[in-house]
């Protein structure tokens, strides 16, 4: 069903493959005692060049120059204002070093980590063709997207989903959403964020926790009501990932008559969900009727209704 060719940005000239890119090691700066010798620390007097690209929940994030390695790389910066107590800072060390571990084409990846007293961040390879929810919204030099290339992006993105729901124990993402997807210079999908905001193992459950931090339109139904006692569970990111394919093929934002999270909640709860008609999903749409069976089943009130990305 994929096409074997790739769009191109004709800029930048950065290289990018679909396996993770192989980095010099940097060993003149000492490492803390929680992190693995496989994740090596990067002081940040080599991160220079550095450039705003976007604010959120957890920091800001800055493209740099290493300035030994000659490539530009992308830093999710936590807030230094914060003072992180010891605990909070290994807590961050220990999960970069378990995203460092996700190893896969599809999986955005995480270079090392800036462990400094006024600078802590994961740094990760820089994706210069930004977020799939820029590529779909925002204004930019690509008014069309084709529909092979939307759907090589779908299947990038299930393939990277169900690699991380296979790792042992799985790792679940939780917060899945267009931002959280990034692009490479060849419009390959590199999934992002996938354990700075509430990672869970199966074996934890999400009543122990607030709600994870995604938005609240790639939600699952079940989240809403605490009663419920929702775990973690694969069918979370499946709703989510229903709700990416929606969005990806229509190109219009999900529920976006709506003017507050709380009218998408009550809506969502009452079993509203995105327009499958042809208003909003063209006829042409190659294989239409298998994705919007694949979209109707994949955000199912009911958990167990929901396929998993997990092989049997």
């Amino acid at each position: 069903m994929m096409s074997g060719s790739s769009a191109s940005t004709g800029s930048s000239g950065e290289h990018s493959s679909s396996s993770p890119a192989q980095y010099p090691r940097d060993n003149v700066y000492p490492r803390t005692s929680c992190i693995s010798s496989n994740l090596q620390v990067i002081p940040y007097h080599k991160l220079v060049d550095l450039r705003f690209i976007n604010k959120g929940a957890y920091g800001t994030v800055h493209s740099a120059l290493h300035s030994d390695w000659r490539t530009r790389v992308a830093v999710k910066f936590f807030p230094s204002d914060r003072h992180l107590v010891d605990r909070e800072r290994d807590k961050i060390l220990k999960e970069a070093e378990i995203l460092h571990k996700a190893r896969f084409s599809y999986i955005l990846p995480i270079l090392g980590i800036c462990n400094e007293e006024e600078n802590i961040g994961i740094v990760t390879e820089y994706m210069p063709n930004g977020s799939l929810n820029q590529l779909l919204h925002e204004d930019n030099p690509f008014p069309e997207i084709s529909w092979p290339l939307r759907i090589r992006i779908l299947y990038e993105i299930a393939l990277g989903v169900n690699f991380l729901h296979n790792m042992s124990p799985p790792l679940l993402h939780h917060d899945l959403k267009t931002p959280n997807i990034l692009l490479d210079s060849e419009f390959h999908a590199k999934i992002a964020d996938f354990g700075l905001s509430k990672w869970r193992m199966l074996s934890q459950s999400l009543s122990d926790h607030n709600p994870p931090g995604g938005t609240i339109i790639y939600m699952p139904p079940e989240l809403y009501d605490p009663e419920k006692n929702s775990r973690g569970s694969v069918k979370h990111d499946m709703y989510s990932y229903a709700i990416i394919m929606w969005e990806v093929l229509s190109r219009k934002q999900p529920y976006e008559g709506a003017t507050n999270p709380m009218q998408i909640m009550f809506s969502v709860a009452k079993g509203n969900r995105p327009d499958t008609s042809e208003e909003s999903l063209p006829s042409d749409i190659p294989h239409r009727d298998l994705f919007v069976s694949i979209m109707q089943s994949g955000w199912a009130s009911d958990p167990n209704d929901r396929p998993a990305f997990l092989s049997e």
